[in-house]
Formats: C-alpha cells, structure tokens, sequence
C-alpha cells in the first residue's frame, strides 16, 4: 500500500519547502517501509520487535532510531537531506 505521504510531520510549512514534500511511502510488509522522492530510493524504516524503528538511508546504512514510525520518517528525510547539502 502506498501513499503520497504520511500524515504530514511538518505540517503548518510551506508545502514546497517541507522536507516530506514530494516523498512518496510504501509499506511493503507489516513494519517495514521504503521511501522515494521523484524517483530516487531515499531509504527504508525497519521496526523491532520491541516497537522501535532503525532507519536506514538509500545505501543500506544504518542512520538513526527512533521510537515510532512518524519519527522514524522524519529521521530519514532529515538524513537525506543533509546529505544533499554535504
């Protein structure tokens, strides 16, 4: 199942300036989540079974935790976009 967005973290921005915008979110299984934008793979969520999420950016690597999917999605769209203006 796919969706334009998640419930929008960032709600109350700019839509064109937010860093979910354009960002497209799949569920390919029970807890496990993958992120595009225009295309371009930006990551996957993967949750424990304790409840928790380790985020993972486009390469595989390991680039955060968080306690719940919203925040989870927020780390790797922060991560991505930091790395685009590295």
């Amino acid at each position: 199942m796919a969706s334009s967005l998640a419930p929008d973290p960032m709600r109350g921005t700019d839509a064109a300036t937010s860093p979910s915008y354009g960002v497209l979110w799949s569920r390919v299984e029970d807890g496990f989540y993958v992120a595009n934008r225009d295309g371009v793979f930006l990551g996957y969520l993967d949750r424990e079974a304790d409840g928790t999420y380790r985020v993972f950016n486009g390469r595989s690597r390991q680039v955060g935790a968080a306690p719940d999917r919203r925040q989870a999605m927020r780390t790797l769209l922060a991560h991505h976009d930091e790395e685009a203006t590295a």
